[in-house]
């Protein structure tokens, strides 16, 4: 990739000319499927004028049979988050049935003879889409950001749309065609916050496409590559893992499995809101009464999938089942969680031969990370049932749980003494005023306290060395500010890795540093339910 590299730095000083750039993408587009797809990837990558990108993908889309990943993260995803997609050889035509139509959209022949005219920016597909950005190069197509002539017309002030176009080695291919025309049905079907908006399938003389809602946002593969080391705070990323499952979970009721999800299928648009994209091999799952798409047509045919995030079972070609997407999202909860891939983007099957095992997430409570696990297990039967098991697993505690734990905390702030979580005792509590006025220096010495512990807790002085320790910097907090959000939480999260610490070696039999491990949890938070059991399971 160097010689495109440079060839591209040179063009954008002003060193080569567009003639000079073509010709270098012309003598690399001669090399072998998986090297194409990463001259693709460097393209959209860089910062090209859009007429100069699109004539250069133009370049390269003959003979492709590999592309890259989801239309809106093809830019940047590492090689194991691509989807691997061979287009199949073309079949010989089913024989025409009388009521097939002489314009069948499925039927090839209806398609013409010879090759269709290329598509670059600023062409106008059907009169009415005029084609403006390439958005991304997907395993079986291209999108592109368009206008919506029609809603210009109708003043409509979201006059964009994303118009996803076959690529020339798919759109010949009936079970490509029908891949098509399946995602854009189920999409339709799928009607829900969390699901992109799908709009109509169609096609142009010999180019066939379907349109869906144009969204700002970034693709969730830019979000996880730009996570601190170590990942982020559960409470921070909980709204998108909830997003996703939610998404994920209404396709399933309605028997629809993605088959595909990754990050590179999710955006997170500008409000921060996620939609989950690109059910383009998405299966129905078989069940009593399942109407004709479930046996008619099954996309996995083409081949499609991302080795990094495909169960075990979709590697083995195995029946879809729901369980496949649970894999894949509890792989991608765990990226967020930890900055890193769970088995280090080895394909399951692999990390299964390996024996390998996803590393704890520090700060993620016991009750969480066991359900993270049971999601993460490599063989179905071993994995968390349903979406809803997912949630009920991971979803963080009862507000009444919280309202009692700031109570025990806020007096353990102020007494530094033992006090049990006492959540039907409220007389038994002394109470400060929730209201606390700050002064100025106050409120800079909390502030300077708060990152001292953060920084105490990221290198693993929970409540050790006296004086310069998480728990410390924490307590001296609530003692200017009894009700500060931030030192209770913090408080908490030391308990729960002390937990998680405790019963990590419980299991490996050490009972000694189990034990040291709780009494230090139960330092911070005396009232704190699964330290205190396991102490009572270590000495019984």
């Amino acid at each position: 990739m160097q010689e495109l590299e440079n060839a591209i730095s040179r063009y954008l000083a002003g060193t080569l000319s567009q003639a000079g750039l073509r010709s270098a993408v012309g003598r690399l587009a001669a090399a072998g499927p998986r090297q194409r797809m990463e001259l693709q990837r460097v393209l959209v990558e860089a910062a090209l004028p859009q007429a100069v990108l699109g004539e250069l993908l133009a370049l390269l889309e003959d003979g492709t049979r590999l592309a890259g990943a989801s239309r809106f993260g093809a830019a940047g995803q590492p090689e194991d988050d691509r989807t691997v997609a061979t287009a199949p050889p073309r079949p010989a035509p089913p024989p025409r049935s009388p009521a097939t139509t002489a314009g069948s959209l499925l039927e090839p022949a209806s398609l013409g003879s010879g090759p269709a005219p290329e598509l670059t920016l600023g062409a106008t597909v059907k009169d009415r889409f005029v084609l403006k950005e390439v958005l991304g190069v997907g395993g079986m197509g291209t999108v592109f950001k368009a206008l919506d002539l029609r809603k210009v017309e109708a003043n409509d002030r979201e006059a964009f749309v994303a118009l996803k176009l076959l690529n020339p080695d798919f759109r010949a291919n009936p079970m490509a065609l029908m891949a098509l025309q399946r995602e854009t049905k189920r999409a339709q079907t799928l009607s829900h916050p969390g699901i992109i908006n799908v709009y109509d399938f169609d096609r142009d003389g010999q180019n066939v496409y379907m349109t869906m809602e144009y969204l700002e946002g970034q693709p969730l593969t830019r979000y996880i590559r730009e996570l601190p080391e170590g990942g982020l705070r559960f409470r921070r990323v909980w709204p998108l893992i909830e997003a996703m499952a939610e998404a994920l979970g209404h396709a399933h009721h309605k028997g629809v499995v993605h088959s595909d999800f990754k990050p590179g299928n999710v955006l997170v648009d500008d409000q921060g809101e996620v939609r989950v994209l690109d059910f383009g091999i998405a299966c129905a799952v078989k069940r009593k009464g399942a109407g004709d798409d479930a046996t008619v047509f099954n996309a996995r045919d083409l081949g499609a999938l991302t080795p990094a995030y495909a169960s075990l079972e979709q590697l083995r070609d195995c029946e879809p089942d729901p369980r496949d997407d649970i894999y894949a999202l509890a792989c991608v909860t765990y990226e967020l969680l930890s900055g890193k891939h769970p088995f280090g983007r080895l394909p399951a099957d692999k990390a299964l031969e390996l024996s390998l095992r996803p590393k704890p997430i520090p700060g993620l409570g016991r009750r969480q990370w066991k359900g993270l696990q049971w999601a993460l297990e490599l063989e179905q039967a071993n994995r968390i049932p349903d979406i809803d098991s997912f949630l009920r697993a991971l979803r963080p505690r009862s507000s009444w749980f919280y309202a009692a734990a700031v109570a025990a905390l806020a007096v353990l702030g102020l007494t530094a003494t033992n006090v049990y979580l006492t959540a039907f005792s409220p007389e038994t509590v002394s109470t400060p005023p929730r209201v606390i006025q700050l002064s100025v220096d106050q409120k800079q010495k909390v502030a300077d306290l708060l990152e001292l512990a953060g920084a105490h807790f990221d290198v693993g002085f929970l409540t050790a060395p006296t004086g310069s320790n998480a728990l410390w910097a924490y307590q001296e907090v609530l003692k200017i500010d009894p009700y500060n959000d931030d030192a209770i939480k913090g408080i908490r999260k030391i308990a729960d890795s002390l937990e998680q610490q405790a019963w990590e070696a419980y299991e490996q039999g050490d009972r000694a540093a189990s034990l040291k491990k709780v009494m230090d949890g139960l330092e911070a938070d005396p009232g704190h339910v699964g330290l205190a059991k396991l102490k009572a399971k270590l000495q019984g």
